[in-house]
């Protein structure tokens, strides 16, 4: 029985430091492959909170964005975003700091690379959550590691891991609930239900709208608990307990900045209506559409639809869970005037719950190993691969460029050939610059397949790194393909440049480009070797 007990503690040791090395191995190639470019639009003022913390202790920031945002206390200017998803760039802004005294003179560039750390970070963890989850449904270690380099590599995870926007802080935080959630209903303890209520809270501070995640997560115990109500009474104290510091959080910020408890900056918006779509329609567009489609984004989620019946009829717990938490935040946002998230690569509100579908993904893996015809199994590998290269190349195509460059162009292109929209009836109204998320300006990205984003970026990749001027690079434009008229896009083209971090620093501190490199590359390859000393330690009973 020792000797039992031993090498189930060995093997949960191990099992511990495989996940680390997940999380540092993803972590590390997410900031290797980092962007070059600084927090724009929304992201700048969640950045700068977390530079104001900092730097001076105080909360304000500099630039009043949207032109709609309100003055806070004494005339200040404050972010309208929660204060969780400024937190999360702490580290990266006292990183930014390190790199100046280390490298002085760096800072230019030490700001943008730094100002991905937390989202890296995040995204990272996001993929340690679903390993877990994976391993809890019994998946093997095999099956559970590829899937969480999956989610990794091959859907739109990475891009957002790459931009200091919430997105990644979103996906940990929604992972961490459904793991949670998992465990709450194996184990209905105090000491879970207080767990459960902090993630809980976490993801409430992360963003309002999950609080239909959240109230699916109290549906999803209710009916697994529904025979044992001294059980599910027990996690009520400790779950409220739990959820009490975010809450706590997100009102005393309302109070700092607005002086009112209930304030939260999003004024102007009362005469708009949020909820006009039909849910089929967004759902639709989600999923569907040309320009949105998840499954042209994250193609591996191809493989989850694959694996889904199975998924379902074997783990019909895990599946209901992921319903009930995923699905009324989808749902919510399908029926939002806004449902893509735009001005965004691919469909921005769909980020939190990718790793989360790619459970089903997990017995897809496993099962590829148990194919009793040969035939069979090497063609439905040879898919899977198939799937996994495409998505590796889509994220590949979808990082090589920020996405405002051709999101411009595409507009500028559109301008020209099917004419400026007509603004007048905007719900947001008229802006000489365009709307951001309306339909007028936002429709040909969403719909339209000449303005289709992936191609798009595959265009650029083209011409841009080659030193290919406008006219030249217009000749294969993607709208060529339907009409012969030549579009004037040289504004929009002038803005492109590749994407990476180290392209900056090669202009004039290649050395200190070269000691960041050095140390993301060896946080690669140190985490890959704990890897695969763990995961064979595992598979073979060591």
């Amino acid at each position: 029985m020792t000797t039992v007990e031993s090498a189930a503690g060995a093997a949960k040791a191990s099992e511990r430091r495989l996940c680390w090395a997940i999380f540092l191995c993803v972590f590390s190639s997410y900031m290797l492959s980092s962007s070059r470019e600084i927090p724009w639009s929304d992201a700048r003022l969640i950045y700068e909170v977390a530079e104001s913390l900092v730097t001076r202790g105080e909360l304000d920031v500099s630039v009043r964005w949207p032109a709609s945002l309100p003055l806070g206390k004494d005339g200040k200017i404050y972010a309208a975003a929660p204060l969780l998803q400024s937190l999360v760039h702490v580290p990266g802004v006292t990183v930014a700091r390190m790199l100046g005294k280390l490298f002085p003179g760096t800072a230019g560039w030490s700001r943008p690379f730094s100002a991905h750390v937390g989202p890296s970070a995040l995204a990272a963890w996001a993929c340690v959550f679903l390993f877990v989850i994976c391993r809890r449904m019994g998946g093997s270690i095999g099956a559970a590691l590829l899937a969480s380099l999956t989610a990794a590599f091959t859907t739109m995870l990475w891009v957002y891991a790459r931009y200091p926007y919430a997105e990644a802080l979103q996906a940990a935080c929604f992972m961490g609930l459904v793991y949670q959630l998992l465990r709450t209903r194996d184990a209905p303890t105090g000491r879970n239900g207080l767990f459960l209520g902090v993630a809980a809270g976490l993801l409430l501070a992360a963003k309002p709208v999950y609080a239909a995640s959240i109230a699916g997560a109290a549906v999803y115990l209710l009916v697994y608990l529904r025979r044992r109500p001294r059980d599910l009474l027990r996690l009520v104290p400790p779950g409220i307990i739990g959820m009490l510091p975010s809450i706590a959080l997100v009102i005393f910020y309302n109070y700092l900045r607005w002086g009112a408890l209930g304030a939260t900056g999003y004024t102007g918006s009362e005469d708009i209506p949020m909820f006009p779509e039909r849910v089929a329609v967004g759902l639709w567009g989600i999923f569907l559409a040309p320009g949105k489609s998840a499954f042209l984004y994250s193609p591996a989620l191809l493989l989850s639809a694959w694996g889904l019946p199975r998924f379902v009829r074997r783990r019909p717990g895990e599946a209901l869970a992921i319903l009930l938490t995923a699905g009324p935040t989808i749902l919510v946002t399908a029926k939002l005037l806004f449902w893509a998230g735009d001005w965004a690569w691919g469909p921005r509100y769909l980020v939190f719950a990718l790793p989360a579908l790619l459970a089903p993904a997990c017995l897809v893996f496993d099962d590829l190993r148990w194919q009793v015809v040969p035939l069979r199994r090497v063609l439905a590998r040879a898919a899977v691969a198939v799937v996994l290269l495409w998505g590796v190349g889509v994220q590949f195509i979808g990082n090589a460029f920020y996405w405002d460059h051709w999101i411009r162009l595409s507009k500028q292109a559109r301008d020209a050939w099917l004419n400026v929209p007509n603004r007048t009836g905007s719900w947001t109204g008229i802006d000489p610059e365009g709307c951001g998320a309306c339909f007028e300006d936002m429709h040909p990205l969403q719909w339209l397949p000449p303005f289709q984003p992936i191609e798009g970026h595959w265009w650029l990749l083209k011409h841009v790194p080659f030193g290919d001027n406008w006219y030249e690079a217009e000749g294969d434009a993607p709208w060529r393909r339907y009409t012969t008229m030549r579009l004037n896009v040289a504004d929009g083209y002038a803005r492109a440049r590749v994407d990476w971090w180290f392209l900056d620093y090669a202009k004039g501190h290649l050395a200190e480009g070269l000691a960041i490199m050095v140390l993301m590359l060896g946080g690669v390859a140190g985490s890959t070797a704990v890897l695969v000393r763990e995961y064979r330690r595992l598979v073979d009973g060591r």
